[in-house]
């Protein structure tokens, strides 16, 4: 199951950040380290109500849960979305058959990071704004309104990648504001109530979040000054301010191997769902929605290719994006071209089968090397190398203490930092007694002040030094920290472990 796989780095490194707000009850945001702070207090909620209050008793089947709930609100949001512009259940059932079965979707679901719930705030404002548009008896303008702001500061809370987004769907707009007209109309029906009712509930709803409820104001300014910098660097691959960001540097064309890749059944099935999205979103007689909501899609799409810093998870907001565009595509097929409407049905059917077939290859092994995207992860043999690790700590705990400036049983690391991840997370209860540093000098250091440590994990080609400084453990294997994939030309990270 994908719940089972390995913990992905950056997943431990956000359970980690959730453990601090846990234990501490405050949050300050650091744009060069973590995104928004929605997916945080969103997992201390759901790990708070099972009764685990520190970084130790953190669940990791239940952190993965956060962003799949948010994933079902999602669909549930689109789908709603979709009844409100057509006037028919129908849109957002395929909806639902589209997106809950689309590979990418599923997997990111189960993914403690911040993608699935942007995704979740973008469908909100979706939603939001069809209501504004179509506003009907119950609610009026002025409170849709109010949720589209409020949607749009969840999204800016979350990731600040929520930017592209809304560029995207500028873009999107300009051909249908470019009319004659258009402007009037909207001068009319836009009241400047309305425009205070959106800035209201973006800047009171961002203001909240990132100052942790009041307590630390400094989280704002990170949020709206520094953040934008940061990760304009970021995005434009610029490492010398951005760490790590050219590990991620890819060419234009990345994102559409992804996508329309013809050699692994996940990118089939990705490009059966952008297939059908462009198909019916182009037909002739489309949707004014059903047009715009493609053209957000392909901006979107176009943006984030052209940006150099890339992963797979960035493109979660245009694969709901197809979904959207596609059933609205089918809609339209249903109210104006019945003949065509078998024909895109049965293709519908074959989409979901596909992706169906891919998502239950892809829970058969979820850490298989050939899932596109299972994207800079860990090693499944890191759970082993915790299993040595919480064996060799337990039956330290049952033998005399030794005379050190630590406690035993003590953990000693030599690893570059990136590297490290995510064996905090899987040796979290360990925690107090584990250091780490960044090269094998400083464990010489470690054995001058008369530490022994009962583990020791250091890089392939230092394991040699190791025994002359630490002649107590007797124990030795080797692991890779990273998984070795040929055909990507990644190489494994390959540790030795001493105990």
């Amino acid at each position: 199951m994908l719940f089972d796989r390995t913990f992905h780095p950056d997943e431990a490194n956000q359970a980690f950040t959730t453990g601090r707000l846990l234990e501490t009850d405050s949050y300050t945001y650091q744009p060069q380290d973590h995104h928004g702070p929605t997916l945080y207090y969103a997992a201390a909620v759901l790990q708070r109500s099972a009764g685990n209050a520190s970084t130790a008793a953190l669940d990791g089947t239940l952190l993965r849960c956060t962003p799949l709930v948010f994933a079902v609100l999602a669909i549930i949001l689109g789908a709603a979305a979709l009844k409100r512009i057509t006037g028919r259940l129908t849109p957002g059932a395929i909806l639902a058959a589209l997106l809950g079965t689309a590979p990418m979707f599923a997997f990111f679901a189960t993914d403690f990071i911040q993608e699935t719930l942007l995704v979740c705030f973008l469908m909100m404002m979706f939603w939001a704004g069809a209501g504004y548009l179509r506003p009907g008896p119950k609610w009026k303008t002025g409170t849709w309104a109010l949720m589209f702001g409020t949607a749009s500061g969840l999204a800016f809370a979350t990731k600040e990648t929520c930017l592209l987004s809304f560029a995207a769907a500028a873009i999107a707009a300009l051909p249908f504001l470019a009319r004659r007209g258009v402007i009037d109309k909207i001068r009319e029906r836009v009241c400047v109530r309305d425009a205070i009712m959106v800035a209201s509930g973006f800047v009171l709803t961002a203001i909240i979040l990132y100052s942790d409820f009041g307590r630390n104001f400094q989280g704002v300014y990170n949020a709206f000054v520094a953040a934008p910098l940061s990760y304009l660097h970021r995005g434009v691959g610029d490492a010398t301010t951005s760490t790590g960001a050219n590990w991620h540097v890819h060419p234009w064309w990345w994102y559409a191997s992804i996508l329309f890749g013809g050699k692994s059944i996940y990118s089939l099935a990705a490009i059966a769902l952008a297939a059908l999205a462009a198909t019916h979103a182009l037909v002739r007689g489309a949707g004014r929605a059903t047009r715009f909501v493609f053209l957000y899609a392909f901006a979107l799409f176009a943006i984030h290719s052209i940006l150099p810093y890339k992963t797979p998870w960035c493109m979660l907001p245009v694969v709901s994006a197809l979904a959207l565009a596609a059933s609205l595509g089918i809609a339209d097929v249903m109210g104006r071209k019945r003949h065509l409407f078998i024909l895109a049905a049965l293709f519908a059917i074959i989409v979901c089968d596909t992706q169906l077939t891919a998502c239950v290859q892809m829970g058969r092994n979820p850490d298989a090397t050939d899932i596109p995207y299972n994207y800079a992860a860990a090693s499944p043999e890191v759970k082993e190398l915790a299993e040595i690790v919480a064996s060799a700590m337990s039956s330290a705990t049952n033998k005399e203490p030794q005379t050190t400036n630590h406690e035993p049983p003590f953990i000693a690391v030599a690893l570059p930092a990136a590297d490290t991840w995510p064996f905090p997370w899987y040796n979290r209860q360990w925690e107090p007694n584990t250091g780490y540093w960044t090269s094998f000098d400083d464990l010489k250091r470690l054995a001058e002040t008369g530490i022994k440590p009962t583990v020791v994990i250091v890089p392939m080609e230092e394991g040699h030094l190791v025994q002359p400084l630490f002649p107590h453990l007797k124990h030795t294997k080797r692991f890779y920290m990273r998984p070795r994939i040929p055909e990507r030309s990644v190489r494994g990270v390959r540790v030795r472990v001493f105990w």
